[in-house]
This record gives C-alpha cells, sequence and structure tokens, in this order.
C-alpha cells in the first residue's frame, strides 16, 4: 500500500486526537473522550457545517502501512467580496507526524486542500513553514492581518504574567506586581492612560445581541463572511469554551443616540492578557471601541489586552500605543489570480469568527 491523501472517516478520529494531543498540547498523555469527540464534531458533515450527504472537507495523510500521520482541518464558509458571493474554506491545525520520515506530507495535505471546490482558500494561523508552503503553491500572505497587536494595561503584572508561562512559580509574585501597579497608576504614567470615550457605553450582550450586530458592524469590510454559511449561532456556540484562555466576555458599544457602533468578544482571566476573539466597529468609532475594551479588561483585573490587526482597525491600535509583533500569519490562495488580486487589495475580515478561531481546538483544554 503506497501512501494517499483522502478525506477525514470517522474511524481516523482518534488517531487525529492522539496527534493533535501530542503535537500541539504537548501532552505525553492519551487524550480523553472529550478531544476525540470535539473533532468528530468540527470534521464531520453535519448541520451547520455542511450537509451530511457530502464528503468531509478535511484531510488525512495515510503512511504506507496504512497508519494515519497526517492531518489538515477544513471549515467552508461562504464569503462576500463587494457585491460578489464567493464560496471559501478555511484551513487550521496542519500536522505530521515524524515529518523527518514523511517531508513531503504536509505540502500534500496543503495542495489536496487548495484543490477543493473553494474559490478562495485562507488561513490565518499559518507558521513559517507552512507560510512557506502556501506561498510555493502560489498563497499569498496578507501582512496588515497577520500581525498581532498588545497592550499593556498593567506593567508590573503583565511582566509576571509573561514570565509565569515559562516558569509557573513566578506567578506567586502577582500581589507584589498588583501593588507596583497601583503607585504606577497614582504616579499618573501617562502612556499607561486609556484614551477619552466620552459619548459612548457599552454594556454586556448575549450571544442573540452579539450576533444581531456582527453583521452591520462587519459591513465597513469589503470582504467579509455573509454569517448564513455557517450560522454565527453556530460559531458562537463554538467560541464560547476556551478553558486556557479564561472567560468570554460579549459587550456592544453604543453611541450618545443608542445605536450600536462597534462590539468586542474577548477571553479573561484576572492576572493574565486577555486574548481577544473579534473587535468590530463602525467607520471612526474604532477608537472608542478599544478605549471601551481595555477599560472593561483592566476592570476584571486583566494585565494586558492582545488581538489580531485588520485593515479597518490598525490606524486606531497605532493611535492607542500598542505594540506590534509576528505571531501567525493570514495566507490566501485562489486558482483564479483576478481574485487573488480583488482580495489583496480588499478590506478583509479573516480573523475570529471569520477564520477559524472560533474553534475550540485553539484555546481549550479537553481535560
Amino acid at each position: 500500500m503506497g501512501e494517499t491523501i483522502r478525506a477525514v472517516r470517522r474511524e481516523d478520529v482518534p488517531a487525529v486526537a492522539e496527534m493533535f494531543s501530542r503535537i500541539f498540547m504537548k501532552s505525553r498523555a492519551a487524550p480523553g473522550a472529550l478531544l476525540p469527540s470535539y473533532i468528530e464534531e468540527i470534521v464531520l458533515p453535519r448541520r451547520g457545517f455542511a450537509n451530511e450527504s457530502e464528503e468531509p472537507r478535511s484531510r488525512v495523510f495515510i503512511d504506507a502501512n496504512g497508519a494515519v500521520r497526517g492531518f489538515i482541518g477544513v471549515w467552508p464558509r461562504r464569503m462576500v467580496l463587494g457585491a460578489r458571493t464567493i464560496e471559501a474554506a478555511a484551513a487550521g491545525s496542519l500536522m505530521v507526524d515524524r515529518p523527518e520520515e514523511h517531508p513531503t506530507a504536509g505540502a500534500r495535505l496543503l495542495r489536496s486542500f487548495l484543490a477543493g471546490p473553494q474559490e478562495l482558500s485562507f488561513s490565518e494561523t499559518a507558521n513559517e513553514l507552512s507560510q512557506g508552503m502556501w506561498q510555493r503553491v502560489g498563497g499569498e500572505r496578507l501582512p496588515t492581518t497577520s500581525l498581532d497587536w498588545m497592550r499593556v494595561l498593567r506593567p508590573s503584572g503583565f511582566c509576571v504574567a509573561t514570565a509565569a508561562r515559562a516558569f509557573r512559580p513566578v506567578a506567586v509574585l502577582r500581589p507584589v506586581a498588583a501593588g507596583l501597579d497601583r503607585l504606577i497608576d497614582a504616579a499618573g504614567v501617562k502612556a499607561l492612560q486609556l484614551g477619552d470615550s466620552a459619548g459612548y457605553t457599552d454594556v454586556d450582550a448575549s450571544s442573540a445581541e452579539i450576533e444581531a450586530v456582527i453583521p452591520q458592524l462587519s459591513e465597513s469590510y469589503e470582504l467579509r463572511p455573509d454569517w448564513q454559511s455557517p450560522t454565527l449561532s453556530v460559531l458562537l456556540a463554538h467560541a464560547q469554551s476556551k478553558e486556557r484562555y479564561g472567560d468570554l466576555r460579549q459587550r456592544i458599544v453604543y453611541s450618545r443616540r443608542g445605536e450600536p457602533v462597534g462590539c468586542y468578544l474577548y477571553y479573561a482571566r484576572r492576572g493574565d492578557v486577555a486574548r481577544v476573539l473579534q473587535l468590530l466597529a463602525r467607520p471612526g468609532t474604532a477608537g472608542p471601541a478599544l478605549n471601551m475594551l481595555f477599560r472593561h479588561a483592566a476592570s476584571v483585573g486583566c494585565v494586558g489586552v492582545r488581538g489580531r490587526t485588520d485593515p479597518v482597525l490598525f490606524d486606531a491600535l497605532v493611535a492607542h500605543r500598542c505594540l506590534f509583533y509576528h505571531g501567525s500569519a493570514m495566507v490566501v490562495h485562489a486558482r483564479d489570480k483576478s481574485l487573488l488580486r480583488d482580495v489583496r487589495g480588499a478590506r478583509a475580515l479573516l480573523t475570529g469568527l471569520a477564520g477559524e478561531s472560533w474553534n475550540r481546538l485553539i484555546g481549550g483544554s479537553f481535560a
């Protein structure tokens, strides 16, 4: 039997889960029942993601002995580009077991995905290796959505939280850091003060309320999801539980006239850095929306906030003294080069709920 690439099957799920646990979660123990169950839920066709009569879009690499040695997750979705509707697919969790024995497996999995029926292929989580593979087959990196941003709220607490990720015992210094940050606040250090949001308010929102405003707030993006395939309710349900990141906070920003002008969804844990899943704002209101986010994150005890850049938010992030760094790349591919050119020139919403970051493979613990 030779090496093959094929659609994932139900019997492949335990091997995919074991590989994911070992490669991405750095676990030496066999995964319990939760991880295989979740992988089966999001890669096999079912209502909300794909028609149950369709072949699964996610692919596996099978070695010469018939064992599953590689995987790429694929999630179809419909997008709007100007007045045009296009079929797209996001990819993530590309992994190969024993890559030294199967050096071409990753590239073959990617090519199999790109040969699918979608017009536009993209991934918001490409590392340096996979970015190179995308570019070798004609894909491109979108620079403005390939940067992460960071806003420090509590400098001492931020240093302790960052160090504790590498060496957990450092976390005992959090009370000391909190005291130092109170002194910094009392000194009125200007670089750490937040901007003015006069005339705007923000309130907690249910998933139904968030689901109602996101389509309106994303209209300023020329390339965006149609939010119906899959539906926002499905994506939000998956995004609720990311134990490694903290609790999901969902809030809507209102103008003085009571109109929704922004929203933000982020994961918060006291004494840690908050992680933004999505921040959307109407033109001209990105600054106030960011202020609201930073103030709320500080009020629940977060020491910093991090998220992903996009063309609409970039100027406001710079104005709010955010730090920028490269984490993972946004890569896109289209067989129609004119479509690729249009995507390259568009203000694109492809991250967070629009990409693959809604799923629990990013941030879930499955304990």
